[in-house]
């Protein structure tokens, strides 16, 4: 028989949980008011945690020196568009894999996740090659491809067994 939760339980696990989580979030804190503080203020002792003159000068040193905004962007090019062309992929890979199984289906699924085991520096040298010949060296499109090939394996198999074990999806399309 499962035992009654009490109220101070409840107060004393949840003021726990909320002192353990401020304790992980403290250095993101810090480090987020740290960026809006002076460099004299940055290295002031004591240090001020909130009452202090507030700047926003690094963000736009930062800017001057390295046009964050064009990286923050190509970013977000390269990351997107390899998780979209992964999941344009894995999805229906997936489901046919799910509904159509045939012999080979589970032994493609292990190769899949096995190649994740490989060190990359065995596919370097073949790959390096490879962009040579075809001109994606130092491009946008040989960076989505690549990450797509790695992210492929961990965007195929998690929908392949989600898809397979819902209840009444069996007879669904038929």
């Amino acid at each position: 028989m499962a035992r009654m939760v009490t109220t101070k339980r409840v107060i004393v696990s949840t003021g726990v949980a909320w002192l353990f989580g401020f304790l992980i979030f403290f250095p993101i804190l810090w480090m987020i008011l740290t960026s809006f503080k002076t460099e004299l203020d940055a290295f002031a002792t004591p240090p001020s945690f909130l009452f202090f003159h507030w700047t926003t000068e690094n963000y736009a040193t930062v800017q001057e020196r390295s046009d964050y905004f064009h990286h923050a962007i190509n970013s977000i090019i390269v990351a997107g568009g390899s998780t979209l062309i992964a999941m344009l992929i894995a999805v229906p890979a997936a489901w046919s894999m799910a509904f159509a199984p045939t012999k080979r289906t589970k032994d493609i699924l292990l190769w899949m996740l096995s190649t994740k085991m490989m060190p990359p520096v065995g596919v370097l040298v073949p790959i390096y090659l490879i962009y040579r010949d075809f001109g994606l060296l130092d491009s946008r499109a040989g960076l989505v491809f690549i990450l797509c090939l790695g992210n492929l394996p961990r965007a195929l198999r998690p929908p392949c067994c989600s898809i397979s074990s819902l209840p009444g999806m069996r007879h669904s399309g038929r």
